[in-house]
């Protein structure tokens, strides 16, 4: 039986890091800025790297490295991408038996551009073998204690409900890190899903995305309104996390808030997978909703002091360690 099995998004991501981009004002962008580069310009840079990226593949490396038996569900394509993630999954020790090679796509694959001191990164991605996963027999997958769903394609638009639903019926504990693609449906598809879901996870625009698609006048006031709110919604536990504010979880009766880690961002890919991750496997670890927020902020601080999304994804006794040179008497 598994600890974990993972569902959603797999890729390999390319980082160029660069000083040459200039950053521009973009009124017409929610970001309020864009990266320019010279049209027809051959661009050196100054650093590039490769690792495997997506929401799936990032939470199970997390998973594993933390302790926990798990096995991610998710589709490449019969590439040589394809080849390396499932390589990285099996030295990680993930079980790879639920990876789907599709042979007539190609595996999702990313390019993030890192401008040096910009403090954030634009992301071009291809979804590739992505957009056809799916779950070919749901009776395989039954046998472990949670299901951990991050966003899922677009174009894969049922598999979401069908998921938290099958888990549902089975008993098996659900995480949501849903996608934009998800909660841009809109309120009446997510309401019967919040009420079944076990731990809801989300930033704080995905919660009040949420929110103004159930009442489009709701005014939020503070973080612990906005994760009280969605407590109104259904699930057992949510957790919000809101960047260089830090985040904060409650089951309804319980409210903690977790500052951010102080430490120098290189690059903020991944760090809400493994903050979700860690927040879970410290669950399953039997520990209470304060350490394991503490532990998730921990690892999500690792991750944004490396470039790509694992490479600075902990182990236990590293938590322990840094949570220990943090000052904190919690017992990890």
């Amino acid at each position: 039986m598994f600890d974990v099995i993972t569902l959603g998004s797999a890729s390999r991501d390319i980082f160029f890091v660069t000083n040459r981009a200039k950053v521009l004002p973009d009124p017409s962008s929610i970001e309020g800025k864009m990266i320019s580069f010279a049209l027809g310009a051959k661009v050196s840079i100054e650093d590039a790297y490769i690792h495997n990226g997506g929401g799936a593949c990032n939470t199970t490396t997390a998973f594993a490295r933390l302790g926990l038996s798990v096995a991610p569900y998710i589709n490449v394509g019969n590439d040589e991408m394809g080849e390396r993630i499932i390589l990285e999954m099996l030295q990680e020790g993930a079980d790879t038996d639920f990876i789907w090679v599709d042979e007539g796509k190609r595996t999702g694959t990313s390019v993030i551009i890192i401008p040096v001191g910009a403090g954030d990164r634009t992301i071009l991605f291809y979804s590739g073998a992505n957009r056809d996963l799916r779950v070919r027999d749901w009776d395989k997958i039954n046998d472990t204690s949670w299901f951990y769903i991050g966003p899922i394609s677009r174009q894969a638009p049922d598999l979401h409900r069908q998921a938290i639903e099958f888990a549902h019926s089975k008993s098996i504990k659900v995480a949501n890190n849903p996608g934009i693609g998800q909660i841009e449906r809109g309120y009446e598809y997510m309401a019967p899903l919040l009420k079944i879901i076990d731990v809801l996870i989300v930033n704080r625009t995905e919660a009040t995305l949420i929110l103004r698609s159930k009442d489009p006048d709701i005014v939020i006031s503070d973080n612990r309104q906005l994760a009280g709110e969605l407590m109104k919604t259904g699930p057992g536990i949510v957790v919000v996390t809101c960047g260089a504010e830090g985040a904060c979880v409650t089951n309804g009766e319980e409210f903690y808030h977790q500052d951010s880690i102080k430490t120098e961002v290189v690059d903020a890919t991944g760090a809400g997978d493994a903050f979700g991750s860690t927040f879970i496997a410290a669950l399953t670890m039997g520990h209470d909703l304060k350490t394991s927020i503490f532990m998730a902020a921990i690892n999500s601080a690792s991750v944004v002091g490396h470039i790509g999304a694992q490479d600075g994804l902990l182990r236990q006794d590293e938590i322990r360690r840094k949570a220990m040179n943090l000052g904190s008497k919690t017992r990890l």
